[in-house]
């Protein structure tokens, strides 16, 4: 696409607009089709509705292509029959050969996953086991990390995938010669089937033009969940009386996940990784429990989805941060740190100018996403901090929109929201309900910032 900011589109009536929907999800990937490609159509739509831009790049990505047509054909701005037709026709294509990478990988893919356990490790039947918690990130593994460490007779699965190296055992662990094959055979047709429910959600949200330009983006994430849905299955199989507990919130696992400890009457209890959406999201969120980081947001989630599922627990959420061990009563250090974002970085990059320019002398502590060679080649005089719990630790904590903001001021530390940009400043006053808490100074100009500092 050209060059062009999606700040502007963040207005309180575009936001009342993102939950006036009636989408039922169809699929796990429902929400991730709402949150990335919906939400970017109805950003093209906006921007469309005060620009005379009707051209967009030819490097462009297929699917903004088609939505960028899509958004033109819905505000009223002539769409030329062929271009419709090449976009749709290089869409049909791309999914015919999607379609096919997805079946393959899908059947392959427990042959390969089967080399990530460890010797002698195959899950067995424990009708004992109390607990098991669900791990696919290292931010969710912190969150859970108290709860884990109190469990008794708790099996810790991971999913490596990627490489992830946290405690635990990995989920593919239920893989062995006796089970291979009809799992192989099982994650194809789970495959299958999500094929077929992304293109409902895909035709419904975004077109059936649209709904085909997903799939070259999803090849690997399909086949990779529907070996996990069959790694899954195996483990509530062989743990009968679990409480199952994950770190995922919202995406396609979380759907998964819920859908499958409901189909089978075990309790999924979510400790989310990250901050609760304002979203309404077609999917719903994870589990039969959901822990709120505030008060504030399990009111508000539980009315946007008329449920009770959403609850704030003192002692919870202070494990979740980890404010209970010792490391992080220690006595604040007298500094400044700001937690950067992998989202627009140019607003990291500015904010960072701006503190710098005013002589403040402040610290880094980057996203996992982010490079730090590059930060370090941008920022040389700037220090940055790898490790988080050394970083929460600094007496004056600033993020865009971040859980980082809600920790910090658990800790007793100085959280500041920086809200220069337009789209932090809406994702924060009406996205993310749980930053709303009046524990967090909030800077919508730089010289608030300094202020605050």
């Amino acid at each position: 696409m050209e060059s062009i900011s999606t700040d502007t589109c963040y207005t309180e009536d575009f936001i009342d607009r993102l939950n006036d929907h009636e989408f039922v999800g169809e699929s796990d990937y429902s929400n991730e089709v709402f949150l990335y490609h919906y939400v970017r159509l109805l950003e093209f739509s906006e921007l469309l509705k005060s620009s005379d831009r009707s051209r967009f790049s030819f490097f462009a990505r297929l699917l903004d292509k088609n939505l960028f047509i899509k958004a033109k054909a819905e505000v009223g701005h002539e769409v030329s029959l062929i271009i419709r037709l090449l976009t749709t026709v290089s869409s049909f294509f791309l999914f015919v050969f999607s379609f096919f990478a997805i079946i393959f990988l899908a059947f392959l893919l427990p042959f390969y996953l089967v080399r990530r356990k460890e010797p002698d490790s195959t899950l067995a039947f424990d009708a004992d086991r109390r607990a098991v918690f669900l791990i696919r990130s290292k931010a969710a593994y912190q969150k859970c990390r108290l709860t884990i460490e109190r469990a008794t007779s708790a099996l810790t699965l991971v999913d490596n995938f990627d490489g992830l190296n946290v405690p635990g055992v990995s989920i593919y662990s239920v893989l062995c010669r006796k089970n291979i094959l009809k799992i192989s055979v099982i994650s194809v047709f789970h495959a299958l089937r999500d094929i077929r429910n992304i293109l409902k959600d895909g035709r419904v949200m975004l077109g059936s033009s649209c709904a085909l330009a997903l799939f070259p983006g999803y090849v690997k994430r399909i086949a990779h969940k529907a070996v996990y849905e069959s790694c899954l299955n195996e483990v509530v199989r062989l743990s009968p009386h679990a409480v199952f507990y994950t770190g995922d919130k919202d995406d396609r696992f979380a759907l998964l996940q819920t859908r499958v400890c409901h189909r089978a009457k075990r309790e999924l209890v979510c400790l989310p990784h990250g901050l609760e959406y304002g979203f309404r999201f077609p999917g719903g969120v994870a589990g039969s429990i959901f822990y709120c980081f505030t008060p504030e947001a399990a009111s508000f989630l539980n009315r946007l989805y008329h449920e009770d599922k959403f609850v704030y627990v003192s002692s919870v959420v202070d494990a979740m941060y980890g404010v209970v061990s010792e490391i992080n009563i220690a006595k604040p250090i007298d500094r400044i740190c700001f937690f950067t974002e992998p989202r627009d970085p140019e607003v990291n990059h500015q904010i960072i100018n701006e503190l710098t320019g005013k002589g403040v002398n402040v610290y880094l502590k980057l996203h996992p996403l982010e490079n730090a060679v590059e930060y370090r080649n941008r920022f040389p005089n700037v220090e940055q901090i790898e490790d988080l719990d050394e970083a929460m630790r600094s007496s004056v904590c600033i993020a865009r929109k971040s859980t980082i903001l809600l920790e910090a001021s658990r800790r007793g530390v100085k959280a500041i929201a920086s809200l220069v940009n337009d789209k932090d400043r809406a994702y924060v006053m009406r996205i993310f309900p749980s930053l709303c808490s009046d524990s967090i100074f909030k800077a919508f100009t730089f010289d608030q910032l300094q202020e605050l500092l």
